[in-house]
Parts: structure tokens; sequence; C-alpha cells
């Protein structure tokens, strides 16, 4: 089963291909560095909703045309899009958020200690 985010990085994947153009360009479109381009491509990173929206922009689709599931009964929701989506508290919503963007800052930088560590080896 698929996340959306995994979705989102084939038909970012493919819009690619089909269009002849390389990663760091398509990041460079949608105002991104090249490492956060690659974890979205992988469904690794939690595209926030102006990422959505600059991706949609850039593909010339609309936002709903890049959110829509193949197949809705086969995809794992993030749980933090899951829980924004349950809650109506737009401070709860703005936590979340924070804690998405947090948890993305982590993972980067566990990465790029991951890379220091292979390239001093």
């Amino acid at each position: 089963m698929k996340t959306i985010f995994e979705e989102f990085g084939e038909k970012i994947i493919h819009y690619i291909e089909k269009h002849q153009i390389s990663q760091t360009e398509f990041a460079e479109r949608i105002g991104v560095s090249k490492q956060v381009m690659s974890k979205i491509v992988k469904g690794q990173k939690a595209t926030n909703i102006e990422e959505i929206k600059k991706i949609a922009d850039v593909m010339n689709i609309s936002v709903d045309e890049l959110v829509h599931h193949e197949s809705e009964t086969n995809v794992i929701e993030d749980p933090i899009l899951f829980m924004m989506n349950q809650t109506e508290n737009a401070k709860i919503r703005h936590h979340l958020q924070y804690l998405d963007y947090v948890m993305d800052e982590m993972i980067e930088l566990e990465e790029l200690k991951k890379t220091r560590s292979i390239d001093r080896d």
C-alpha cells in the first residue's frame, strides 16, 4: 500500500520523464533543494500545502488531480495529515504542521550526518 506522498513522488517522476527534465530543474521550479526534491519523489517527505500547490502549478494540473489517490482503499494516510483532517481546532492543526516540519528537519539532519560520516570514511 502506498502513502499519498509516494503517489506524489510517482506522479512527479512520471512528469519529469515525460518532459525530459532533471529532478534538480523540477526542484528549482518549485523552490526546494535537490535534497528535499529527492525526499519528495521517494515519498519520504510530508509535503505541505504550499509545496503541493507549486508542484501542481509546475505540472500544469489541479491540486485535486495531484492529490487524487489511484486507489483510495490501498493508500496509507500519513498520520499527521490524518490528524489534521480530524480536528477543526486551528491551533491544533498549526501545532501538527509544526510537528511535521520538525520531523522533516530531524530526518534531513540525520541524513546529512550519515552523508558526512560516509564522506569521512
